[in-house]
């Protein structure tokens, strides 16, 4: 694995320990999205950390009910992460031709616009 992709692994590893060790709730010094502070609306990602904090540590529906949109976006961005670690070789060409396909990549900027605006009229 090139050293880049190496520095990326560790550096998402040691935010995971991080998530796993400190409530992102309860820290004042964790990063705020920077949308919902200009905007007063909750974007299509927020709640992201505390999801990741509660998966870690296991509660699966508590971290669910942080953000209902990364049920099905989290294994289409796991399909990128995967392309990615994966050496150059033709299984990894007929994946991203899926995953990179327009009308995939138009699949999900649409619904992540829609989520944006149900989000914040439904209040969820």
């Amino acid at each position: 694995m090139p050293s880049r992709k190496r520095i990326a692994v560790a550096v998402v590893l040691v935010a995971l320990v991080a998530l796993y060790a400190v409530d992102p709730s309860s820290a004042w010094w964790v990063p705020k999205c920077p949308f919902k502070l200009l905007t007063g609306w909750s974007c299509p990602a927020c709640g992201i950390q505390r999801f990741a904090h509660a998966l870690l540590r296991g509660h699966i529906a508590e971290a669910l009910r942080f953000n209902y949109y990364l049920i099905y976006a989290l294994p289409y961005a796991a399909l990128f992460a995967i392309e990615w670690l994966m050496p150059p070789c033709a299984a990894r060409d007929r994946l991203a031709s899926v995953i990179e396909n327009r009308y995939a990549v138009g699949f999900y900027v649409a619904t992540f616009l829609i989520w944006l605006v149900a989000r914040n009229l439904l209040g969820i």
